[in-house]
């Protein structure tokens, strides 16, 4: 009797379990697909890695999105980053990347759609697997030069001379002129370029300036200037190049352009690091003093002094302070004197910001120039222009 009464609540606690088991995992289920329908998310859904995809065509990253405005796309290889696309309506689900010539190439790319503008906690998803950029290849450069409507020329052309621009940004101590050369060397390296290379950067004296530091090179200025990544390789086993400029002359202008023309002649990754380039003095007839210091936001409050730097090339390029040793003032110490500088409408200031020579854009009625005449303070962390000797 007492053995049947405990087998009877034994049963039935069983019973019990069972049905509260089955609630919990229907609970857990319901809550996963309420945040699953409701929730917030972002998931890649091409391309989902291992794909093989050529510079010069156009492919579609595609995208699942909920509870999010605007995406950002990004390119990844190691811990460098590239733009793709900012600022994209989320609600689209879709962005036709056309890789332009000069792109990098390689294995282990990672494509990265994540809620825009970035800040720490967004939604962020990445490709499952690693992709392959490759460059076509083809019997000659014609057809890259037709397609792009810009001259590309053949490795074997005669007296080509490379140019590429540093993937890093630096700051403006770059251990003189020597340090900012053997950075040019070291990642000329690291894409696979061969030869000897320098940075084309300017320092304070006039034997110095770019032009007479490329004067003592081998080749001096001469020579067919032209974008030293490969757009293309070809079946004899050259490579095609985009052309900067067939002459010094007409490189440097690429460098005082306005940007519509400048769209039309460089390819976009370059076009995009030129917005903010190291120069320093290119020749005799740069400012050797009191540059006007560009600032990335206006501040009507801000003192005349920080609006004026005496240097030119971060004393030398060995500074990457944003101002002058003893400022701002200390109160308990005596005020030191620092150097001065006339405004255009002649008013005497002093001149506290520190900063170099640097290329970038400027208003230029209703559109937007480049210009190799912006001061930027020292402690901005810009790319350099390296040039093969």
């Amino acid at each position: 009797m007492n053995n049947s009464i405990l087998d009877k609540i034994r049963g039935e606690r069983t019973i019990m379990f069972f049905i509260i088991g089955i609630i919990v995992v229907v609970i857990v289920v319901v809550v996963y697909l309420i945040i699953s329908y409701t929730g917030e998310k972002i998931e890649i859904t091409s391309p989902i890695g291992r794909e093989e995809w050529e510079i010069g065509q156009t492919y579609s990253i595609t995208w699942n999105s909920k509870g999010v405005d605007r995406v950002g796309i990004v390119l990844f290889k190691g811990s460098e980053a590239q733009w793709i696309a900012e600022n994209v309506d989320a609600a689209l689900g879709k962005y036709d990347w056309h890789i332009y010539s000069g792109q990098g190439y390689g294995d282990g790319f990672w494509i990265a759609v994540f809620e825009y503008p970035w800040r720490q906690g967004n939604l962020i998803d990445y490709t499952n697997g690693a992709i392959v950029i490759t460059y076509p290849e083809m019997s000659s450069c014609d057809n890259l030069s037709v397609e792009q409507e810009w001259p590309y020329l053949a490795s074997d052309f005669p007296d080509l001379r490379g140019v590429f621009l540093t993937k890093k940004f630096y700051r403006g101590d770059l251990k003189g002129l020597d340090g900012a050369d053997e950075i040019c060397q070291q990642e000329a390296g690291e894409l696979g370029l061969e030869g000897e290379w320098m940075a084309f950067l300017g320092g304070e004296d006039n034997n110095e300036t770019v032009v007479e530091r490329l004067n003592k090179s081998p080749r001096g200025t001469e020579g067919v200037f032209v974008q030293a990544v490969a757009s293309a390789v070809l079946l004899r086993g050259s490579t095609c190049h985009r052309l900067l400029g067939s002459n010094f002359q007409e490189f440097l202008e690429r460098l005082s352009a306005l940007k519509v023309v400048n769209e039309d002649k460089l390819d976009q990754v370059f076009l995009k690091g030129m917005e903010s380039v190291w120069l320093g003095r290119i020749d005799e007839i740069s400012k050797k003093d009191c540059i006007p210091v560009i600032y990335k936001f206006a501040d009507s409050n801000r003192p005349i002094a920080e609006a004026y730097s005496f240097t030119t090339t971060c004393q030398n390029w060995t500074q990457e302070e944003g101002f002058v040793q003893g400022y701002p003032l200390n109160p308990n110490q005596p005020a030191p004197t620092f150097p001065t500088c006339y405004t255009p409408s002649g008013i005497l200031t002093n001149a506290v910001s520190l900063s170099g020579l640097s290329l970038g854009l400027e208003e230029s009625g209703n559109n937007e120039a480049f210009s190799p005449y912006q001061g930027k303070k020292c402690n901005e962390a810009q790319k350099l222009i390296c040039i093969e000797k």
